[in-house]
């Protein structure tokens, strides 16, 4: 059976987490970030990325991947490394003071949208942080959490009754950590 959706916008901000895999990342050149946000619209096709507007883009990914870890357990125990930054929460706050957003109310709801003047790279992701408080006011951003396996954290909506799913696949990810579990338990 097939899982449901994730609510627009909290499945840009899962796609985005999900451009770095436990193999690959798939923003690691500007081309890349310039095809992501062209391809969800965030950007016209053609725009032209600089290597700042890269790096901040990915600290934007890794602070948003910090935050959506504190959505679910704390990582399992493993050998593999957590590949959380631990100052990536902290370098987000950061980088989102940079990123404004000003209240839009010429539309049928007002909302918070990039402040103009930003570079295109800028307001596609003050685009992708503005989707952050709507979703903690209606309640699905507790939804969007962080696999616990450290070497996986791989971004996943949540569409469990009681909110307590723990990891992307419990194929994959979940048996990993239940059969290291089993395994020090009978040492």
């Amino acid at each position: 059976m097939e899982s449901p959706a994730t609510p627009h916008p909290l499945s840009l901000i899962e796609e985005f987490i999900n451009t770095r895999g436990p193999d690959a990342d798939g923003l690691s050149t500007r081309q890349q970030l310039q095809a992501w946000l062209a391809g969800r619209d965030l950007a016209p096709a053609g725009v032209t990325v600089d290597e700042a507007g890269l790096t901040r883009a990915t600290s934007v990914r890794e602070g948003l991947r910090a935050l959506i870890a504190e959505n679910n357990a704390p990582p399992v125990d493993s050998p593999r490394p957590d590949d959380l930054d631990p100052h990536a929460r902290s370098d987000l706050a950061g980088l989102v003071a940079e990123l404004p957003l000003v209240l839009d109310i010429g539309g049928p709801a007002p909302r918070l949208v990039p402040r103009p003047g930003l570079s295109v790279v800028d307001a596609a992701l003050a685009t992708l942080v503005a989707a952050v408080p709507p979703a903690v006011a209606d309640g699905t951003w507790t939804r969007l959490k962080a696999c616990r396996e450290p070497s996986c954290r791989w971004a996943f909506y949540d569409h469990s009754r009681n909110r307590s799913r723990s990891w992307c696949s419990m194929g994959l990810c979940g048996n990993r950590a239940k059969g290291r579990a089993f395994y020090h338990r009978n040492q």
